[in-house]
């Protein structure tokens, strides 16, 4: 262990047993993880931190290869993420076919479990001390964030009322038959951008969600998916525009005015659902 980590430890935690738990975790995690690579350099500085926060720590009965792994999660190996994919994920979905969940609100678990254990600074697979097994610390976090989910609607912001916040010209605009037509068919339209959106394909729902609520960028969201930049816009791209198809679609089934009175409408209400739309997703460019 480098000399300037040895001196920030608490008064009373011994350096050499902290050493011996940085090479046991990295023996451990070859032997668990051969594709994973993480430095010793790295494993002390992620458990030195771990002590500063608890400097009582039981180094012997740290689950050596499991600490490993998330360090290397924390790190962003490629490696590691593969591993938690391949390993680590159908854990998950065991606890989440215990919960039954409706719909596609398993993968919609799943997603959210990614972006908030992998991606950002703070990314919680930090979390993990290291005490318990790593795959049911997983499954515990999932049911949490399954529950989450569960109740969101009673709670959080939905999309479509996002959308309708961002419809423009909601406050401001001189035109009177604009101003009507929001003020007439607002009731429609918040139902009609919330079916489309529950029509969408789960992939579309989530890209939507982690773009517009959780602010996540392209890059972001290319580096989650494993795919390119390119395919991730294209992607958000298909959402947002089978988002406003799907909204005019189920617009013209509740409406159902007949002629040029409905067309007319649906001219209005078309330029504002795909600027709204469009504004909100920056044309797939952030």
């Amino acid at each position: 262990m480098r000399e300037e980590l040895a001196r920030s430890l608490p008064v009373g935690v011994d350096p050499a047993k902290v050493d011996a738990a940085i090479a046991r975790i990295a023996a451990a995690g070859h032997a668990a993880w051969p594709a994973v690579t993480l430095s010793e350099d790295a494993i002390a500085t992620r458990l030195v931190a771990r002590v500063l926060d608890d400097p009582g720590m039981h180094f012997e009965e740290l689950r050596d290869g499991d600490l490993y792994l998330a360090f290397a999660l924390a790190d962003g190996d490629p490696a590691a993420v593969r591993a938690f994919e391949d390993t680590l994920v159908p854990q998950i979905d065991v606890a989440l076919r215990r919960l039954r969940l409706a719909g596609g609100t398993g993968d919609e678990v799943k997603q959210a479990l990614r972006v908030e254990l992998l991606t950002g600074p703070d990314a919680k697979i930090g979390d993990y001390a290291g005490r318990g097994d790593l795959a049911a610390w997983l499954r515990i976090s999932a049911t949490r964030k399954a529950l989450k989910i569960e109740r969101r609607a009673d709670r959080e912001e939905t999309l479509d009322e996002i959308l309708l916040d961002h419809w423009p010209g909601s406050g401001g605009s001189n035109d009177p038959e604009r101003k009507h037509i929001r003020s007439t068919y607002t009731a429609e339209l918040k139902k009609a951008i919330r079916e489309a959106f529950a029509a969408l394909e789960v992939r579309q729902r989530n890209l939507l969600r982690q773009h517009i609520l959780d602010e996540l960028t392209i890059d972001d969201l290319a580096k989650l998916y494993r795919v390119h930049r390119a395919t991730c816009a294209r992607w958000l791209a298909d959402a947002r525009a089978d988002l406003g198809k799907q909204t005019r679609k189920r617009l013209v089934s509740s409406l159902g005015t007949p002629g040029e009175e409905l067309e007319s409408l649906l001219r209005f209400l078309d330029s504002d659902i795909e600027l709204s739309i469009s504004r909100i997703l920056g044309s797939g460019s952030r």
